[in-house]
């Protein structure tokens, strides 16, 4: 009989802190739970970004091959090859400004 008492008298205090943890654990639960609806309100901001100007590499003026006044065949050559030169240099400066261009469509997408 003696220990049926003593398990009656422990039962006691277990259900009493078992009741009163539950409610520390939802007095902390209902705290927490404002902060967390806090961070819900965001707001974007959006921000014009100035627009970056073209390397003055890429807009410079080719440099025009000098054409000799009297023009031989092998003059004719090597003005043939300076033009072609500067052709492609206008070729790749107008490839790098369409890179350049894209690149800034992505971004104010």
């Amino acid at each position: 009989m003696l220990n049926s008492r003593l398990q009656c008298s422990h039962r006691e205090p277990r259900l009493i802190s078992k009741m009163l943890l539950r409610q520390m654990t939802a007095l902390v639960g209902l705290c927490l739970l404002p902060l967390l609806t806090g961070c819900g309100n965001t707001r974007t901001v959006y921000v014009q970004v100035p627009a970056v100007p073209l390397p003055a590499n890429l807009t410079a003026e080719t440099p025009q091959p000098y054409i000799s006044d009297p023009l031989s065949y092998g003059d004719s050559l090597d003005l043939n090859v300076s033009l072609l030169s500067a052709l492609g240099q206008c070729n790749v400066d107008k490839v790098d400004i369409r890179k350049i261009e894209d690149a800034r469509s992505r971004v104010s997408e």
